[in-house]
């Protein structure tokens, strides 16, 4: 900022009109110029003066200090709106990455099933069906029968049936022996 912008933005900053934009730039100038700076304590010291003499107020014992105290409230609120500018830019940056993340993953998702389901059609109805063909059909039977076979109570033989009820039953043998 200038010396003549920021001369032509004094009014506006005693009257607390500065836009926002203008603010930072301000204070800056204001901070490191000192002839701007003298001219800012002049105006700042007449108008808030006048103003306070007007309105049958208690004149301010130290003008300096208060244009100081304006000055840092002034960039204080300028750092708290950047700090929820960046804040917010973080958290909205956040929650795209996020965002990002759950919908390529749900893209991967589609694109494996849509592969697994294009291998599974290639296959057939089994992996190596293309080169064994019907003697692999024939060796799925043969498995499928032993696994029946397999699983297929087995059936006991006469006496098999008599030692398994002498073991079960020993009173009955007491009986016999008595006789």
């Amino acid at each position: 900022m200038t010396c003549l912008e920021a001369q032509s933005n004094i009014m506006a900053f005693i009257e607390k009109k500065l836009p926002d934009d203008v603010i930072p730039d301000f204070v800056k100038h204001m901070r490191y110029c000192k002839n701007c700076r003298e001219e800012l304590e002049i105006y700042y010291t007449l108008i808030v003066g006048m103003h306070q003499v007007d309105n049958n107020q208690e004149l301010s014992q130290n003008f300096a200090k208060d244009l100081e105290n304006e000055l840092n409230r002034l960039e204080h609120r300028v750092k708290q709106a950047k700090r929820f500018k960046f804040s917010t830019f973080g958290l909205v940056f956040g929650v795209a990455v996020v965002f990002l993340f759950f919908v390529y993953n749900q893209c991967l998702d589609k694109v494996y099933n849509i592969e697994q389901r294009m291998k599974l059609e290639a296959q057939g109805d089994t992996y190596f069906y293309d080169t064994f063909g019907l003697e692999m059909s024939v060796c799925l039977n043969d498995i499928v029968q032993e696994v029946q076979i397999a699983q297929k109570p087995k059936e006991s033989t006469f006496y098999e049936k008599l030692r398994e009820y002498q073991l079960t039953h020993p009173e009955s043998e007491e009986t016999e022996s008595d006789e």
